[in-house]
C-alpha cells in the first residue's frame, strides 16, 4: 500500500511538472502578436490595448486610465508611448476638459497595423482549431478558461499582499 502511495505521489509530481512546463511553453508562444516593424512587445501590447479601448474616431484615453487598464505605472505607459508616437502609431493631445491631462489615441496607421496583425493571429488560431478538431478545440477552451480562473486567484491574493 505504501508503494502505491509513493507511485501516486510521483505521478502527481510528474503531472505537476509537465503542467508547469506546458504553461511555461505557453509563455513563449503566448504573446498575442509577435513584435514587428521594429516594435518591442511592450509597445505592441500598449497599441493593442489602445486600439481596443479607443476605436477610430474616439477622442482618446488619459495616460492614467490606460495605465490602470494595463496594470502598469503611468511612467511606464509614457515611456512606451514615446516610440509609438515617433513611429506614427499614436498621437497625444491635450484633454479639452482638463488641460493638465493628456489623451492618447491610435492613429489610422496604428489601427491599420493592429487590424492586419489580428488577421494574421486569427488565421493562426483558425489553423489550430482545424488541427485540433472542433471537440478538442472546445475542450481546450474550457480547460484554459478553468485554469485561468484558478490561477487568477493566486494573482488576486498576491495583489492583496502588496
Amino acid at each position: 500500500m505504501n508503494t502505491d502511495n509513493n507511485n501516486l505521489d510521483i505521478n502527481i509530481d510528474n503531472i505537476t511538472k509537465e503542467l508547469a512546463l506546458a504553461f511555461g511553453q505557453l509563455r513563449r508562444v503566448g504573446h498575442v502578436f509577435n513584435p514587428s516593424n521594429g516594435l518591442r512587445q511592450s509597445e505592441l501590447n500598449l497599441l493593442v490595448y489602445l486600439t481596443y479601448l479607443c476605436p477610430p474616431g474616439a477622442t482618446g484615453i488619459k495616460v492614467s486610465d490606460l495605465s490602470k487598464q494595463m496594470k502598469i505605472t503611468s511612467a511606464a505607459v509614457t515611456h512606451v508611448i514615446q516610440p509609438l508616437e515617433k513611429n506614427g502609431y499614436i498621437t497625444r493631445t491635450m484633454d479639452p476638459s482638463d488641460r493638465r491631462s493628456i489623451l492618447v489615441s491610435a492613429t489610422k496607421d496604428g489601427h491599420d497595423f493592429i487590424e492586419a496583425r489580428e488577421k494574421e493571429l486569427f488565421e493562426r488560431f483558425h489553423h489550430l482549431s482545424e488541427h485540433l478538431g472542433a471537440d478538442d478545440a472546445q475542450h481546450l477552451i474550457q480547460i484554459l478558461n478553468k485554469s485561468i480562473k484558478f490561477l487568477s486567484t493566486y494573482q488576486d491574493s498576491d495583489e492583496l499582499k502588496l
